[in-house]
C-alpha cells in the first residue's frame, strides 16, 4: 500500500489488496483514508477494459472524501475474456464476504455502495438485488442487455451523449426499465467518461460524475462524512 496526499479532505492508503474468502483468493485494488475508524465502503466493479489507471484514479479521489472503494479483478490476472455473469457473481460475493469480516476493520457496519462500469453494470446490478447489504448503486455507461426484472436498488447513472458503444435506443431502454433511477446525460463525450485514456475524455465531465458520485453514496449510505 502507498500513502497519497492530494486534494480532498483525506490522506489515503492505496494500492493492490488480497481478497480472501473461505479457501478462495482475489487480487484487486483498494483505497481508502489513511487513519484510524471505519469507513462507509463501495464495492467497484471494473469494466471490459479491467482495473485501468483511470478506474484506480476515481477510486483514489472517492478515498480522498471518507468513502473507502474495494475493486476486485474479475480477470483474476489470467483472462483476457470477459468473465461470466456466475463468474463475476462470485467474486463479489467473495468480496463482500471479505468487506464483512475481521480483516476489514476499516469497513463501516451496514449498508455498502456498488459502483459498477459498462458491461458489468448488468450482474452488478443482479448481485445488488440478492444481497440486501447494498444500498444504492452507480452505473457509469452501462450497457445492459437482459431482462432485469423489478429492481428496487436506488440508482444513479451516468451516459455520454455521444456513447458509440451504447446506442441511443439502449440508453432509453435502460432509463425506461430503471425508471426509479437518476439518470445525468452529458453532452459532447462518448462511452469513456471517466477514461482519461479516451480521445474525447472531458476533466469537467469526469469531476462532476465524481462529485456526484460522492455525494449519492454519502446521501444513501446515510453518513455524514467531512
Amino acid at each position: 500500500m502507498a500513502l497519497l496526499k492530494g486534494e480532498g479532505t483525506h490522506q489515503i492508503l492505496y494500492g493492490t489488496a488480497d481478497i480472501f474468502s473461505g479457501l478462495r483468493h482475489n487480487r484487486g485494488y483498494l483505497s481508502r483514508p489513511d487513519h484510524t475508524g471505519s469507513f462507509p465502503t463501495v464495492l467497484l466493479v471494473h469494466g471490459v477494459d479491467g482495473i485501468t489507471a483511470s478506474v484506480k484514479s476515481l477510486s483514489r479521489r472517492l478515498a480522498r472524501y471518507g468513502l473507502a472503494v474495494v475493486g476486485p479483478d474479475l480477470y483474476r490476472g489470467e483472462s483476457s475474456e470477459w468473465p461470466s455473469e456466475a463468474g463475476i457473481a462470485s467474486d463479489l460475493n467473495d468480496a463482500s464476504q471479505w468487506m464483512a469480516s475481521a480483516d476489514t476493520p476499516w469497513v463501516q457496519p451496514g449498508l455498502v455502495g456498488l459502483l459498477a462500469l459498462d458491461r458489468a453494470a448488468e450482474p452488478a446490478i443482479r448481485f445488488s438485488e440478492s444481497h440486501d447489504v447494498v444500498g444504492g448503486a452507480v452505473l457509469i455507461s452501462p450497457s445492459l442487455d437482459g431482462e432485469l426484472g423489478d429492481i428496487r436498488v436506488p440508482l444513479l447513472g451516468f451516459y455520454g451523449k455521444d456513447d458509440d458503444v451504447v446506442p441511443a435506443a439502449s440508453r432509453r431502454s435502460t432509463q425506461e426499465s430503471l425508471d426509479h433511477g437518476e439518470w445525468v446525460l452529458y453532452g459532447s463525450v462518448g462511452h469513456g467518461l471517466v477514461d482519461e485514456s479516451a480521445a474525447d475524455y472531458r476533466w469537467d465531465v469526469a469531476e462532476d460524475i465524481a462529485d456526484r458520485t460522492i455525494e449519492y453514496f454519502k446521501r444513501i449510505l446515510t453518513v455524514d462524512l467531512p
